[in-house]
């Protein structure tokens, strides 16, 4: 049973692509449950790939991002949040056998998790951000869990040393099919819409939502230095406005600086792979430290030359696929122009970076990386917590829920999720392709027909 922290309407975090994408590599092994705050563009994707979703409202944790001194009591208090007990309720109904909490500010789940007695994967996919009181989140996170998952050695490095739980490494991928370099026609049809033409140099900036922590002000201090020396450029700036403050004095230094008509502003997009088509360099400014950097990783496997600022798995990105000379020091927006300008110099520098990019980024961060280490992930758990792979944690959880249930408040439950009775123990093992449909298509068509709940219950050879 996977845990989102969000599920946003307008569009889709990096946080929640991946937590997809995990979902959708784990499921071979196991029968995975999707659960979100509320309903929105996560839990459609979901449900289009055959993944089973409930909604459950549960309360965020944000002084895990940010420590202060009353933390570990913040956390403790939420076992007193009305929430809670909905939590417990569900888990007591599907009884899975693992539970997977996204995001360091998720703790709900990983609480009531082990409350019951469910083993926590924490997936960790930002860097927290650094103070004396960091220690407490580690301790909470060591506290409520029993394997913690890393994007980066960037969102791992605060808790090396410092937690008596295993770390894995599981970098990031991505699943789009449309992220490739060949998109002529779509490039021609996009950089229409954006009044663009072919002598036009676009130089792009990506963010699902816009506040300062991701640098849309040193984005357009840069574009204004390069604006006075190559009227070639336009600047393309795609996200929804998060700080809209922050948002509108960005606009307007744009308005002041002479050179708005070289500007757009585009709040949303529903086909992010035809923006990257229709850019010539991607600028990657982010002020915070970043767990890694989708936006800069899905330009690269577009074929983009991607400049960035150095911020945590960001540089850690860049240096991991030949472009650290691309990382230029957080806020530095001067940097930012000069690396820009060395690519608008030379086309030929410009063409043979964007290509390198999609080769370097498919050999350190492609679907076929991710789902050999998805599969050597699954393995370490089959051989170092046999009892995890057995079912005997769904068994003794609907054993709790038969003897507990009564005690516990009613919770708000989804009208789809799980299966109430716990299935077996041994868990699938990846099939060799074949001509039939995929196995989530095929038990989607199960579900449709009426036919999957008894086939499920018949010969299930998965667990939750």
């Amino acid at each position: 049973m996977l845990f989102s922290h969000v599920s946003n309407t307008g569009s889709i975090t990096g946080a929640e692509k991946l937590l997809l994408l995990f979902c959708l590599q784990i499921s071979p092994y196991f029968d995975c449950i999707l659960t979100a705050p509320q309903e929105g563009r996560l839990t459609y994707d979901a449900r289009k790939k055959g993944i089973p979703v409930r909604i459950l409202p549960y309360p965020l944790l944000y002084g895990m991002y940010q420590p202060g001194a009353q933390l570990q009591e913040e956390a403790e208090a939420l076992r007193q949040h009305s929430d809670f007990a909905s939590v417990l309720s569900c888990l007591l109904e599907a009884a899975p056998d693992i539970v997977l909490t996204n995001t360091i500010v998720n703790v709900l789940p990983a609480m009531a998790a082990k409350t019951l007695g469910i083993p926590v994967l924490w997936q960790i996919t930002e860097v927290m951000q650094s103070s004396e009181h960091v220690h407490a989140a580690v301790a909470v996170v060591d506290k409520y869990s029993d394997c913690l998952i890393a994007i980066s050695e960037a969102s791992a490095s605060l808790f090396r040393g410092r937690i008596s739980r295993p770390i894995t490494l599981l970098p990031p991928s991505s699943d789009n099919e449309h992220l490739h370099p060949d998109q002529g026609l779509i490039r021609t049809g996009y950089r229409k819409i954006l009044r663009l033409k072919d002598s036009h140099a676009c130089i792009g900036y990506i963010s699902s939502f816009i506040h300062s922590a991701k640098g849309l002000h040193e984005f357009i201090r840069m574009a204004v230095i390069l604006a006075g020396s190559y009227e070639q450029c336009r600047f393309v700036a795609i996200g929804k406005p998060a700080d809209h403050a922050y948002y509108e004095r960005c606009i307007a230094e744009v308005n002041a600086s002479g050179f708005r008509t070289r500007f757009r502003f585009i709040p949303f997009v529903e086909s992010v792979h035809a923006a990257y088509s229709a850019m010539d360099i991607l600028v990657v400014p982010s002020m915070v430290e970043e767990g890694l950097g989708m936006t800069a990783l899905e330009g690269m496997l577009c074929g983009k030359p991607v400049i960035t600022f150095d911020s945590g798995g960001l540089g850690e990105l860049m240096r991991n696929t030949g472009n650290g000379h691309a990382a230029v020091p957080t806020g530095n927006y001067g940097s930012l122009a000069a690396k820009t300008a060395e690519f608008l110099n030379d086309p030929f520098l410009l063409e043979s970076t964007g290509r390198r990019n999609a080769e370097a980024a498919r050999n350190q961060y492609g679907l076929d990386v991710y789902a050999r280490k998805i599969a050597f992930f699954v393995e370490e758990l089959r051989r170092g917590c046999p009892d995890w792979m057995s079912g005997m944690i769904s068994s003794s959880v609907a054993a709790t829920r038969a003897s507990q249930s009564a005690l516990l408040p009613d919770a708000a439950r989804s009208a789809e999720g799980a299966p109430r009775a716990p299935r077996s123990s041994k868990p699938k093992r990846r099939k060799s392709r074949s001509k039939k449909a995929p196995a989530s298509k095929r038990r989607l068509a199960h579900r449709r027909t009426g036919a999957g709940r008894a086939a499920k219950t018949r010969k299930s050879k998965k667990r939750r």
